[in-house]
């Protein structure tokens, strides 16, 4: 095992501490998207019909929340 390995009060074994997360943020320099608050800029996605949808056409003026998901297991 190497130096940069775990053993917690109950000796059980672990690569980082329970206390540490397993990702790290990305590097200053890593493009990481638009700020929060800035506006989206244009998009069109598809609906589940597979009809392409304009965001900013579609809420007008309203506001609106876009979340993205970018993966999951099911």
């Amino acid at each position: 095992m190497s130096d940069s390995n775990h053993y917690d009060e109950f000796g059980f074994y672990a690569p980082l501490p329970v206390d540490r997360a397993a990702r790290r943020e990305p590097g200053a320099d890593f493009p990481t998207g638009p700020e929060i608050g800035s506006a989206l800029p244009t998009v069109c996605l598809p609906n589940q019909q597979g009809q392409l949808v304009d965001i900013r056409q579609q809420c007008g003026n309203r506001r609106a929340i876009v979340v993205f998901h970018r993966s999951a297991y099911w």
